[in-house]
C-alpha cells in the first residue's frame, strides 16, 4: 500500500487522483478484512440484541470497534487539530484584513484564494469533530441499551454485515 503513496513534487493533480482513488479502494479492503475477522462473532451479538439480552462488555467493545472503531483509530492517530485551529485563526484574521479595503481586482483574487483556503482548513476540522461527535453518541446509545436504541445499532451492524457479502 505505501507504494501506493509514492508521489513527487512533479506528480499532476491526476497521478494524486489516482493515488486518491487507490488509496480509498485500500481502505475499504481494509474495513471488510475487518468485517471478514470479526463477523461471525458480530451475528452472534446481533442475536442477543434481537432478543433483548445483555451484552457484556467485551461485546461492547466489539460492537464500538465495528461502529466507531474507524473514527476512533482516527482520532488516535490524527495530530494536526492544533495546526489547524491556529490556521483557521490565521486565516480568519486574513479576511479581516480585507474589510473595509478597496474592492479590486486583485484584492478580490486575493481573498478568493484566503476563503479557499479557509473552506480546506474548516472541512479537515468539521471531518475531526464529525467523528468525535459520533463516539460520544455512540457512547451514550451503549450505555443503556433500551429497545430503540438496539433496533439502532441491530441495523447498523446488519447494514455492515450485509455490505461485506456484496
Amino acid at each position: 500500500m505505501s507504494r501506493i503513496m509514492e508521489v513527487s513534487t512533479q506528480s499532476s493533480s491526476a497521478d494524486l487522483d489516482r493515488v486518491g482513488a487507490a488509496l480509498a479502494a485500500a481502505k475499504d479492503q481494509v474495513r471488510e478484512a475487518l468485517q471478514d475477522l470479526t463477523g461471525a462473532a458480530m451475528e452472534g451479538i446481533i442475536e442477543k440484541l434481537e432478543n433483548r439480552e445483555s451484552l457484556t462488555p467485551e461485546e461492547k467493545d466489539y460492537v464500538r470497534s465495528w461502529i466507531v472503531g474507524d473514527a476512533e483509530s482516527y482520532l488516535r492517530v490524527e495530530n494536526h487539530l492544533q495546526a489547524w485551529l491556529r490556521e483557521f485563526k490565521a486565516l480568519q484574521s486574513a479576511v479581516r484584513s480585507y474589510e473595509g479595503q478597496e474592492v479590486s481586482a486583485p484584492n478580490l483574487l486575493n481573498l478568493h484564494a484566503v476563503l479557499e483556503d479557509a473552506v480546506r482548513v474548516a472541512a479537515e476540522i468539521e471531518g475531526f469533530l464529525e467523528k468525535k461527535e459520533r463516539i460520544e453518541r455512540f457512547e451514550k446509545t451503549i450505555q443503556t441499551i433500551d429497545q430503540e436504541g438496539a433496533s439502532f445499532i441491530i441495523g447498523i451492524l446488519k447494514g455492515q454485515l450485509q455490505s461485506e457479502e456484496v
